[in-house]
């Protein structure tokens, strides 16, 4: 065969390879290089949900936690230094031991979480900031700032053992003074809200990945305000930073596709607090994902028809563009 030959069937081989779809299987999902399948669309939709639930969730515990010591709540009801306490976050160990020498309060995860659906392993810090006179600034001063760090945090669904794995720190600021407590001990009265607002920074990754283990990068800005009304807590959460002019941003990072996108929350994201799971599944809301393929609008809080829902939601509904129409899909929590 000729030296031309030979390169012609080369060129046209590449060229052959190079139309063909590519996609990897990853624990009954199918992977494209296009959002253009509601299956891509739905799994970006479920890790904007779930990277940021189980964000927001640990942070929660964290800040409750915070109770657990007189000098870092501020709290004179709060019992104390403490040195290890383990009846306040189920499945894990809360130590106060440090917060004199180095102010710090430390969260090990060893076990399944309050309604025994997730197991949960790793270290989460709690950093309180000092002032002037070294003295550690309370978190229930108005402006106090706690600096959380995630390390190997893994949550594993029980009934799926789908796992998230993260990394990485955030900066919570208590705008308005005042302390989270559990429902059954809140400090909040009737129609009194506390606010904060949290900038995180997070490593994460799925075990449904593949062979080679792949992490993408989050950067998370919220404004949160929690809420009592009727024996009911409630937060509610606003994207926190602005991109491209747009406002009302909360996520920006990468998707598992590989595309920079950013997500704006069009209408602030509701959802009720308990003993027994802390934070629910959004109630009502609405996010909008730029920057990917096929723009994507979330409604949170529908029915299994895709019908908004005053209570128990059965999920989310997802719409898109694609050839020339709107494509709609309905996912339950």
């Amino acid at each position: 065969m000729s030296i031309r030959k030979t390169f012609l069937l080369l060129f046209v081989f590449s060229l052959v390879m190079s139309m063909l779809p590519t996609s990897c299987n990853k624990n009954g999902y199918t992977i494209t290089n296009t959002t253009a399948d509601s299956s891509t669309q739905i799994i970006m939709a479920n890790d904007e949900l779930k990277v940021n639930y189980e964000f927001d969730q640990a942070v929660n515990e964290a800040l409750l936690a915070t109770t657990l010591s007189s000098i870092a709540s501020g709290d004179t009801a709060s019992p104390g230094t403490g040195t290890v306490l383990y009846n306040t976050i189920s499945g894990a160990i809360v130590d106060t031991s440090h917060i004199n020498d180095s102010s710090l309060i430390h969260i090990t995860y060893y076990g399944k979480n309050a309604d025994q659906t997730k197991g949960r392993t790793g270290l989460i810090t709690i950093q309180f900031s000092r002032d002037g006179n070294d003295k550690i600034i309370p978190w229930k001063t108005p402006g106090a700032i706690v600096n959380i760090t995630f390390q190997q945090y893994e949550v594993i669904v029980l009934a799926t053992n789908v796992s998230l794995w993260m990394n990485g720190t955030a900066t919570i600021t208590n705008t308005s003074g005042g302390l989270l407590k559990k429902p059954s001990n809140i400090t909040l009265q009737p129609g009194d809200s506390l606010r904060d607002r949290l900038s995180g920074n997070i490593v994460f990754t799925y075990n449904d990945n593949t062979t080679l283990v792949q992490t993408w990068t989050w950067n998370i800005n919220q404004a949160r305000t929690f809420n009592l009304q009727n024996s009911v807590l409630t937060c509610t959460i606003r994207g926190d930073s602005t991109v491209s002019g747009s406002n009302g941003i909360s996520t920006t990072g990468t998707t598992r596709f590989n595309n920079i996108f950013y997500t704006q929350l069009t209408a602030p994201i509701v959802q009720n607090i308990s003993a027994s799971y802390i934070l629910s599944n959004p109630l009502s809301g609405e996010k909008v994902i730029h920057g990917i393929s096929e723009q994507l609008t979330i409604d949170y809080g529908v029915n299994s028809s895709g019908s908004f829902v005053q209570s128990s939601p059965y999920g989310y509904k997802i719409t898109w563009v694609h050839s020339g129409g709107q494509a709609v899909s309905v996912v339950s929590y």
